[in-house]
């Protein structure tokens, strides 16, 4: 084998380790721990459905852990390639004009309710927790407000669990919104990410400076990893909810 090739396979097999490492998704270890740790019985036994479930990431992860899986997506391009991929995923109209689907044990909001107006998020959370089973659970996973939050285009605001409970759980608060649904907080993980460099040009503009950036946030990542996010920093929450 020539140096010009060995030299090729290093080069991408350190590129795959470097996205596989920045590109971990912090979430579904500690979406996974709260479901083992509030479904008792076989995982075949519980419906789930993943509310805007982009690329399926989380499907996998859930359907991997025996879990009967049902995404929703408002885009059908989306839709269509994670069924060409085997997963059970349908739009968000054929969802709502199927009035046969059976209700769900547990509904997953990943990185979802941050995308909504408070006015919008009340009503959109109600129409799908209209299909909860009464005692069946619902676990959101968002970012809280941090220095790139914003990047996001569409991110509209943070929520922080507080403020789910004073509108779903009714407590007696001072809030403009009241759902119709009632949930009680059971468990709740603060999720620990890698830190992360901001407002550098580096970032948007690429240069020979970039690298070293890249080569930071890889460490950075690695570190975080590593200590089980003590080398880290709180800038999301996974919460488990239950309808009662």
């Amino acid at each position: 084998m020539s140096q010009f090739v060995l030299f090729e396979l290093l080069y991408e097999r350190t590129k795959k380790l470097y996205y596989s490492v920045v590109s971990y998704d912090y979430d579904n270890p500690i979406i996974l721990d709260l479901l083992n740790k509030y479904t008792k019985t076989k995982k075949t036994e519980y419906r789930v459905l993943d509310v805007g479930c982009g690329y399926g990431n989380k499907m996998f992860a859930l359907a991997s852990a025996g879990y009967k899986v049902l995404g929703v997506d408002i885009n059908p391009q989306i839709v269509a390639i994670n069924q060409k991929q085997g997963l059970n995923c349908i739009t968000v109209e054929e969802f709502v004009h199927n009035p046969d689907i059976d209700q769900f044990d547990i509904i997953l909001m990943s990185h979802i309710i941050e995308h909504f107006h408070p006015s919008e998020l009340k009503d959109f959370m109600d129409n799908y927790l209209d299909r909860l089973k009464m005692g069946g659970y619902l676990i959101i996973a968002t970012p809280l407000l941090t220095d790139y939050f914003y990047d996001d285009f569409d991110h509209i605001k943070p929520y922080s669990p507080l403020a789910i409970i004073k509108v779903f759980d009714q407590l007696a608060a001072q809030v403009q919104y009241y759902s119709r649904n009632k949930l009680r907080l059971t468990d709740l993980k603060f999720r620990r990410r890698h830190y992360q460099s901001t407002l550098r040009k580096e970032i948007y503009i690429r240069s020979w400076a970039t690298r070293f950036y890249q080569i930071g946030e890889f460490i950075s990542t690695l570190l975080c990893l590593i200590s089980c996010g003590w080398l880290g920093k709180k800038d999301g929450w996974v919460g488990i909810f239950r309808k009662i």
